[in-house]
């Protein structure tokens, strides 16, 4: 019955005409390919400042999942559209409503009806129509008494609500989706984001996917299961951003040196300071390859010794690309909540794998003199170039 799934946008529709239509096209990109991504093929038009999707009824499940998690949506129904005459809007109205009771099963159901002109092309107002409508679908349902079921009017808080929304034709519907909301990706150009198999990283990407930037999703790795972790984290992310790609850097022996390196001189309460240095250049060389305008971290004031103000003005020194940090201001549970609800939460925290560096006793305020120092030692005994070579091959 529904083919149709008329979509909504928010921030776009208040955009200049001709960026409003930039931003519409490449959100009709960006649902193209997440539907192609499970292999389900459908039509995308513009309808006046509305997406109109159509697809075959048997996939619509799996439709509905995959727009959940498409940056741009608003929201989405899935929808039957009719004509611009009365009486077709009636017919249709009142057999989506009877197919609604039917999942309900008997009781007492309560229903309004909520009309939208989103073009002001019909003869009707919103409320003229929303009458017409419920007095047509009492007068059919006393006609025909399904089961034991008793229908009255609600309009504050009612069990059905029936969508109607006129544009170029009438889409009737009884159920709104939520959507992720924000920008498309892509419109807003592309970031590197260090990727690691923690909450936080991913919710990072995730955040800055929501605000209309494409990814590259850098994971330096210090253990093979962290590596399967990023992985299973990566296919989530993906359907947030279709156009994503994880890069692969092997980051144990650098690691492993910066630990024994500065242990030998007795500094090896910096290890976190100069490995997130060592990090973010390795981040930068990586952003430049991909033409990025911007690193991404996970980083919240506070929550360890490497993210203390002080330490993340120290470990920031020194790079040339910009730095952001979507959840320096918020809490872990906040940040939680959020890997919840986008569905990393669970392969985050699948098995913890801490980090065979990390010293006993980390300083939590960093010298940028001492750091830089400690930082040209480091990269003067390592072979930092080959490195880079040898992991080019690590691109997928």
């Amino acid at each position: 019955m529904y083919n149709k799934v008329l979509i909504r946008y928010g921030e776009i529709g208040l955009k200049s005409r001709d960026t409003r239509r930039r931003f519409e096209n490449i959100l009709k990109n960006n649902i193209k390919l997440a539907l192609k991504r499970y292999n389900i093929e459908g039509n995308i038009k513009t309808i006046h400042r509305r997406l109109l999707l159509e697809v075959e009824d048997n996939n619509l499940d799996r439709v509905i999942s995959i727009l959940k998690k498409v940056p741009g949506i608003v929201s989405f129904s899935p929808s039957v559209e009719c004509n611009l005459d009365m009486k077709e809007i009636e017919e249709t109205a009142i057999e989506v409503f009877f197919r609604k009771i039917e999942e309900l099963g008997n009781g007492t159901i309560t229903f309004k009806v909520k009309t939208q002109r989103v073009k002001k092309n019909f003869s009707l107002t919103s409320v003229e129509i929303n009458r017409r409508i419920g007095e047509s679908i009492l007068k059919n349902f006393q006609r025909v008494k399904p089961g034991d079921i008793t229908l009255k009017v609600d309009l504050k808080n009612p069990q059905i609500t029936l969508g109607i929304e006129i544009i170029d034709k009438a889409y009737i519907f009884t159920e709104v989706f939520r959507g992720v909301g924000g920008l498309p990706v892509n419109s807003q150009g592309k970031v590197l984001v260090l990727l690691s198999d923690g909450i936080d990283s991913p919710v990072a990407g995730f955040l800055m996917m929501k605000r209309g930037c494409g990814t590259v999703l850098l994971h330096l790795k210090i253990s093979d299961e962290g590596l399967e972790k990023v992985k299973r984290i990566y296919e989530v992310l993906k359907d947030y951003d279709p156009t994503s790609k994880l890069v692969v850097f092997d980051y144990r022996e650098i690691l492993k040196s910066i630990r024994e390196l500065l242990e030998e001189i007795g500094k090896e309460k910096y290890t976190c300071i100069i490995c997130k240095r060592i990090m973010l250049k390795i981040a930068q060389e990586y952003a430049r390859r991909f033409n990025c305008e911007g690193i991404i971290t996970g980083d919240s004031i506070g929550q360890v010794a490497s993210q203390t103000l002080r330490n993340i003005y120290v470990i920031s020194e020194g790079v040339s690309y910009p730095i952001f940090r979507p959840l320096i201001g918020l809490d872990k549970v906040e940040i939680m909540d959020i890997a919840k609800r986008i569905g990393t939460y669970d392969i985050s925290t699948s098995k913890e794998i801490r980090c065979f560096a990390v010293p006993r006793h980390p300083i939590t305020k960093g010298e940028v003199e001492e750091a830089r120092e400690l930082e040209k030692y480091i990269m003067d005994r390592i072979e930092i170039n080959k490195i880079f070579s040898d992991n080019n091959k690590n691109y997928n």
